[in-house]
């Protein structure tokens, strides 16, 4: 697992509306901030960047293939909901339900749901006793949890799951190549030094990393982390094998 640091997203500064922090990460404050910044700039989805879009798409056509028409179906932590507006524009008739801690991302994707598909607040306590589902899965959350945090989250999520199959399935858009090849070990360790020098930099307060964002994790930290949180049945690889930008890992 190794830290990241971020500066922007969506071409928003973070640094326009709230001082970041290279130490302490990115809380609630900084996202009610955030998403308070990218409303009054974006209108609606067509405006976002059209490859950042592609992308949500073909996570999300990734989910459908693993559900049956009368799935039921949980995304935690969905954000903007860009991935569960395009699920329900491809299958409209699925159940689905949408999660979050706070509701400050929910302009847009919120109209889209009834009330009683939206759970607010801290997992397990949010969910209805008994609820049950075919597929519980997160998508782009865990870059900002750290180990024990994710392991407690996924572990949470196991009695919700349908003891007919019921999946977890974790998409990150924040997996770290492990070195294989000399090349490869070479590019890594120079990456190593140039974040110790970046990270020398910044305690000196002569160049600022940004906003601590969260954690890069690779193939062995996924699997040890789903294993931890009780899970069987791993398994994992990339939405697109060829560009390899979203990993996915998967456990009963």
């Amino acid at each position: 697992m190794r830290k990241s640091f971020q500066t922007e997203w969506q071409d928003i500064l973070f640094s326009d509306f709230i001082t970041t922090s290279s130490k302490g990460l990115a809380g609630p404050e900084f996202y009610q901030a955030f998403y308070t910044e990218f409303f009054k700039r974006y209108q609606n989805w067509e405006q976002l960047p059209s490859s950042w879009r592609k992308e949500k798409e073909r996570c999300a056509q990734f989910v459908l293939a693993r559900c049956d028409v009368d799935s039921k179906i949980l995304s935690v932590g969905c954000g903007l909901g860009t991935m569960e507006h395009y699920i329900r524009i491809r299958n409209p008739s699925l159940d689905l339900f949408i999660h979050e801690v706070a509701p400050s991302a929910w302009r847009w994707v919120g109209a889209e749901f009834p009330e009683q598909r939206k759970f607010l607040g801290l997992i397990p306590a949010c969910l209805p006793r008994g609820v049950q589902f075919d597929l519980i899965y997160l998508s782009t959350v865990d870059y900002a949890l750290g180990d024990d945090v994710l392991v407690g989250l996924l572990a949470a999520l196991r009695p919700f799951l349908s003891p007919r199959g019921g999946e977890c399935l974790l998409i990150s858009g924040s997996f770290q190549d492990t070195p294989a090849t000399l090349k490869e070990k070479a590019i890594s360790f120079v990456r190593v030094l140039k974040a110790f020098v970046a990270a020398a930099l910044d305690s000196c307060g002569l160049r600022p990393r940004g906003q601590f964002w969260g954690w890069t994790r690779t193939q062995k930290d996924y699997q040890t982390l789903m294993r931890r949180a009780g899970y069987g049945d791993i398994r994992d690889g990339f939405v697109d094998r060829d560009k390899r930008v979203h990993y996915w890992i998967a456990g009963r």
